[in-house]
């Protein structure tokens, strides 16, 4: 059999054995193909790596593929992977209803495997297409860091990550001081170049592959610190701080430093709050720890720029999210 083009992970999920092995077979040359027999068993293999394809079966005993389904795209980390439906049913029903669900195709049973294998990587190559140009818009042109949309994105996926695991979430907003005057005072393009130079620093001052950089503004960069505590929140944003300075880009406006300094906001969402949310859960999460994180870095600012402050998301009984006073 000719080694297919295209990479990828693929999920077969089906609670025939005899299918797994039938269509793992046919799928043998792609580096990576996992098999799950139930619904429950295909959700958490999917938690813990996740698939870039999933074959999955209409009818199975403990949980429909339909049910699978719908709990993918109901998921935000994984709404977004491509499913194709196997079935032995010949109803066109059934196929309008699973491709109305989000299902990217639809295969029958008995298998021709020249066609599981040419829609298998069809569908690898719109997804590599569709990462490309999602990748793309969210990338901030001037910088490379991710951009607004993008931050919000991964906000909302660590914060469920967090709850999922029992585990801290931070975030740091980050303020370059005085940029206005710096760009009276300079050409558009010593301001752009200043820009690419903090955001390159910050990018820097994360070390983790789950950190996450962003541009939110003209002047403004948030850090998304997976797994995170507050203190060592605190930590990452002065590491932050000291290296734009380091830069040592000079700012005759500053009224602070000769040279260009952030004011930073530090908030998380700490482990000993964290629960099972439900979306609107991560919607107020994600709404708190960035108030708090704004109210973090309008105490440094006021406080006189170029450091970092701290504020806390507190939870009320209610379930309403408020924020405490800034440390």
């Amino acid at each position: 059999m000719k080694k297919s083009a295209v990479e990828g992970s693929l999920l077969l999920v089906d609670d025939d054995p005899t299918i797994i092995q039938l269509l793992s077979r046919m799928l043998s040359n792609y580096p990576t193909v996992r098999f799950a027999t139930s619904g429950v068993d295909a959700l958490r293999l999917c938690k813990e790596a996740q698939p870039d394809l999933i074959l999955l079966d209409a009818q199975m005993g403990d949980m429909s593929g339909l049910q699978v389904c719908e709990a993918l795209k109901a998921d935000v980390a994984l709404a977004d992977v491509p499913v194709i439906f196997v079935s032995s049913h010949q109803e066109s029903e059934l196929e309008v209803a699973v491709l109305e669900m989000g299902a990217v195709d639809f295969i029958r049973k008995p298998f021709d495997a020249p066609q599981v294998l040419a829609r298998v990587a069809t569908q690898l190559k719109l997804k590599r297409l569709a990462d490309d140009l999602r990748r793309l818009s969210r990338i901030d042109a001037a910088t490379g860091l991710g951009n607004d949309s993008a931050h919000a994105e991964q906000l909302q996926r660590e914060i469920l990550r967090a709850a999922e695991s029992a585990g801290p979430v931070a975030l740091v907003l980050l303020e370059l001081d005085f940029f206005a005057s710096y760009e009276a005072l300079y050409d558009r393009k010593a301001a752009e170049a200043c820009l690419v130079a903090v955001a390159d620093a910050l990018r820097r001052s994360i070390r983790r592959p789950g950190d996450f950089a962003a541009r939110l503004g003209r002047d403004r960069f948030a850090l998304i610190l997976a797994d995170t505590a507050a203190d060592d929140a605190l930590h990452v944003a002065n590491r932050a701080l000291r290296a734009v300075e380091a830069l040592d880009i000079g700012h005759q406006g500053s009224a602070v430093s000769r040279h260009v300094t952030c004011s930073a906001g530090v908030a998380c969402l700490d482990a000993a709050v964290q629960g099972a949310p439900d979306a609107r859960a991560v919607d107020d999460r994600r709404a708190a720890l960035e108030r708090a994180a704004d109210a973090g870095l309008a105490q440094a600012v006021q406080a006189g720029r170029a450091q970092a402050c701290l504020a806390l998301p507190v939870f009320a009984e209610a379930g309403t999210d408020a924020v405490g006073e800034p440390d």
